[in-house]
């Protein structure tokens, strides 16, 4: 499987999210600038890494381990059986992302947003890309054919963008065993009764199965239960770690041990600045950024060439920044020990 799939995924992606943004100005829906432009460099640093490696990931492991618990043969079947346990391994890593306070870190960045359009599907950490891969290779280990764990993975993640729209609610019938956007928004939403469900990512059966499934009652409020202060992609995936470091000096080892473990809620409410940046977004900044990182990321998915690849990649964090709007805050300078 060529790894320029991705860059058809990321160019697909990008194509409906500008069709979207149309659709909701011309409704006048709100739509914020700097929310969008973070969660867009968000998704272009997940891509950078957390999409390129995943499937390198896989690869790497079918050739590297000969054991297999069966051999299966290569067929619908089997390619079925395989996208439902995928779905399964993602259901469980997506309830520890929000149980388990070092998984929430990851995950965070994909629900700081108080808006909820596609452009939220973009917002993913690359770490959180890394760890699935390791637990999708599970299913190498059980005898599926690694073209199949890659192609079941990229299907789950394109149907789960769709997810994230106002525009879709959900489709009678289908509703029953996959998740519809609907589903998704509860998920999003940090209304008390909403928090902590529906974390299936295309059959809604595993949360009806768990007891983690509520219904679309009332209007969705997006967003974390407390806002953060950050709007730059930097910050916004440190801090929460930098948190979790504090707990140590503060609560002593072991209980900054368990807080490591326990649920998000245990943690403190402070929100610790790790570098001294902010948001700016400028137009023509964004343009160039983005013109920078789909030039850039086409050579990045097909070089074998480690030093080429060096360049790129530092290409593509330039590109970042200037999309994030990225500038030094004096006024934070000196606060972030």
């Amino acid at each position: 499987m060529g790894f320029g799939f991705t860059f058809f995924i990321i160019i697909t992606a990008l194509v409906l999210f500008v069709l979207e943004l149309y659709l909701l100005f011309k409704e006048g829906t709100k739509i914020t600038w700097n929310q969008t432009l973070l969660n867009i460099s968000l998704g272009f640093f997940d891509r950078l890494l957390g999409l390129y490696f995943a499937e390198r990931t896989l690869v790497l492991f079918d050739n590297t381990f000969d054991y297999r618990f069966l051999t299966l043969n290569e067929g619908l079947i089997t390619a079925i059986v395989c996208f439902i346990l995928l779905d399964g391994i993602w259901y469980i890593f997506h309830r520890a992302g929000h149980r388990i306070s070092l998984m929430w870190g990851i995950h965070l960045v994909h629900h700081q947003s108080d808006e909820f359009n596609l452009s939220v599907n973009f917002a993913l950490s690359p770490v959180g890309f890394m760890i699935r891969s390791v637990m999708y290779s599970s299913l190498i280990l059980f005898g599926f054919p690694v073209e199949y764990v890659i192609m079941c993975g990229y299907i789950n993640a394109f149907y789960q963008y769709y997810l994230h729209t106002e525009f879709i609610t959900t489709i009678p019938w289908l509703e029953r065993v996959f998740v519809m956007p609907n589903h998704h928004k509860v998920h999003h939403a940090s209304n008390e009764q909403y928090l902590d469900k529906n974390y299936g990512g295309v059959f809604i059966f595993w949360d009806k199965l768990f007891g983690s499934y509520a219904a679309y009652e009332e209007t969705p409020r997006y967003g974390l239960t407390s806002p953060l202060p950050h709007k730059d992609f930097i910050n916004i995936q440190l801090f929460f770690f930098k948190k979790l470091i504090l707990n140590f000096k503060r609560h002593g080892v072991s209980r900054g041990l368990a807080l490591m473990f326990l649920g998000p809620e245990h943690q403190d409410s402070d929100v610790p600045t790790v570098l001294p940046v902010k948001a700016r977004g400028n137009i023509w900044k964004v343009i160039l950024g983005i013109v920078i990182y789909l030039f850039s990321y086409r050579y990045l998915v097909t070089s074998e060439s480690l030093s080429w690849m060096a360049g790129v990649v530092l290409l593509n964090f330039i590109a970042i920044i200037l999309v994030n709007g990225l500038v030094v805050d004096s006024s934070l300078q000196g606060k972030t020990a």
